[in-house]
């Protein structure tokens, strides 16, 4: 886990990140593990990790599903349902989809919104789906945008 040293208020703060995700294809695997190596920590899978997580250790939560039928995987959805209520806490959502829309990431948010975590902002790409649509995506643009994504969510909690 990264701590970062961010000064809020003129005092020296000390900022953990942790990025979560699930992924079928690979896909949001990538985008996870391009945001993990921009904030110097690891991407973990949401169910290996299992329910229960607390997430007063954390500061900025990232967390990550595909797009599947409109909605996050089920796997994403256990994982945050399982959540700790945590005030005063921070996430990003971001994923990948065929293009069928982004409520797949609003379902994240309301999730998390009801377990008390402030959303700072959302991040998606197009992922290649099984049929070979957006062939080669997530690619190495998509992936320096979510290193931008990253960035931007971090300078946000030096605010807040």
């Amino acid at each position: 886990m990264r701590r970062i040293d961010l000064v809020v208020g003129g005092q020296l703060q000390k900022s953990r990140v942790k990025v979560f995700y699930f992924s079928k294809s690979g896909n949001t695997k990538k985008v996870a593990e391009a945001i993990a190596d921009e904030m110097s920590t690891e991407a973990l899978e949401a169910e290996a990790v299992g329910t229960g997580y607390d997430m007063r250790k954390c500061d900025l939560l990232f967390v990550g599903s595909g797009n599947y039928l409109s909605g996050p995987a089920k796997e994403m959805v256990e994982f945050i349902e399982g959540l700790l209520p945590a005030e005063d806490r921070n996430a990003a959502v971001f994923g990948t989809s065929g293009g069928s829309g982004k409520k797949y990431l609003e379902k994240m948010e309301e999730l998390l919104e009801k377990k008390g975590i402030r959303i700072l902002g959302k991040w998606d790409c197009p992922g290649q789906e099984f049929s070979l649509k957006n062939r080669g995506r997530p690619n190495e643009e998509d992936l320096s945008g979510a290193r931008d994504f990253a960035k931007k969510m971090l300078k946000k909690i030096e605010i807040l």
